[in-house]
């Protein structure tokens, strides 16, 4: 596919993720490639043949090429790799993912001279060992999304001569059309909570349905209503019977753009266990929404960046009920000054200014 022509300095760039989902992954490297042709250069996404990203590209005319990729490791995928560098005359080589790697790596060669890692979660097995230094030896920047996932990534990965830096994700056109949070008067009868993410264990859903539980124990007459879909579902709908939560409750399923929705609800309640940065979570501090959390992995850090919201003790959901009831009991005002803080912070131009210093 033939690229645009663009103004810009930095050198032709390609964004590869061959990730067969269409989860937070797979729209950040979409979102990327457009941000990166709109703000800095001519970039191609490269996916995997037959995947959401592939069709996702094709509906919304992002410059994309598909390739096969069978596993992790693929001679046919090096090969058609290195003559996309070629017939592109690609520079900088973005990628989003993990095995994959493995034939990346091979397929790194001139005109590439920037290969960058962006990583958005957070890993728990070393990378260490002699294999995966080979694999990652020509990685020349690692980019991370957080200062967590800093940490998380130089303890446990091979960085040799390559550079670390924290570059947080913009949230784009995002920030100019989020609704503004439904704030929480004397005449409310129910206080609306959300949650935004796959129905997988660790992502919150689970420990969410305890705090809503407690609190309508305690008289609060909450709701919770989970976007997003996956493996989990049916283990939520049998909690949810066991809770007695059928009327309270609501698994909204996949909804494209669920942000959209915010404007409905007084809080976002988000007990995850494992977030890299929490893109939902920003979203909801984007609108002025009440945000609930555990104290744990990047929530600390959006507390350090000076946003107000509500942060408890580790996997403790008493205490993120008590925090939940403390809200509706005394009508907290919505915290506002988040709104004004994100576009500050998490603003598409301020991530692309910082990324392409990173570019050849």
């Amino acid at each position: 596919m033939t690229m645009p022509d663009h103004p810009g300095k930095v050198g032709k760039t390609a964004v590869l993720c061959f990730s067969p989902n269409d989860g937070g992954m797979e729209h950040d490297a979409a979102f990327m490639a457009q941000s990166i042709a709109e703000h800095l250069t001519e970039c191609l996404l490269v996916v995997r043949e037959g995947t959401w990203l592939q069709q996702y590209a094709r509906q919304h005319d992002i410059p994309c090429e598909a390739i096969a990729f069978r596993g992790s490791f693929s001679l046919t995928a090096i090969g058609a790799m290195r003559r996309l560098w070629q017939q592109h005359d690609i520079r900088n080589v973005i990628f989003l993912g993990a095995s994959e790697i493995h034939s990346i790596h091979f397929s790194i060669a001139p005109p590439v001279k920037t290969f960058i890692v962006r990583h958005g979660t957070t890993k728990s097995s070393s990378k260490k060992d002699l294999v995966h230094r080979l694999t990652w030896s020509r990685v020349t920047a690692h980019w991370c999304i957080s200062e967590h996932l800093k940490r998380n990534v130089t303890e446990l990965f091979p960085i040799g001569k390559a550079r670390v830096f924290v570059n947080y994700p913009g949230l784009g056109v995002k920030l100019a059309y989020l609704p503004r949070a439904r704030p929480l008067t004397k005449e409310d009868a129910t206080l609306r909570l959300a949650h935004v993410g796959r129905l997988v264990a660790g992502k919150g859903q689970r420990d969410a349905l305890e705090v809503v539980k407690q609190a309508r124990s305690r008289g609060v007459p909450a709701t919770l209503t989970c976007f997003g879909s996956g493996s989990d579902r049916n283990e939520l709908e049998a909690r949810i019977a066991r809770l007695g939560l059928k009327d309270a409750v609501t698994l909204a399923g996949h909804v494209a753009h669920p942000y959209q929705h915010f404007g409905d609800f007084h809080g976002f309640l988000y007990p995850s266990r494992g977030e890299g940065f929490g893109n939902a979570f920003a979203e909801a501090l984007a609108t002025g929404m009440h945000c609930f959390s555990y104290d744990n992995t990047v929530f600390p850090e959006f507390r350090q960046l000076g946003f107000h919201f509500h942060m408890v003790e580790d996997r403790n959901h008493e205490a993120l009920s008590d925090a939940v009831v403390s809200v509706w009991e005394n009508r907290e005002p919505l915290p506002m000054d988040n709104i004004a803080l994100c576009h500050e912070l998490f603003s598409t131009a301020t991530e692309m200014r910082f990324l392409a210093e990173y570019l050849a």
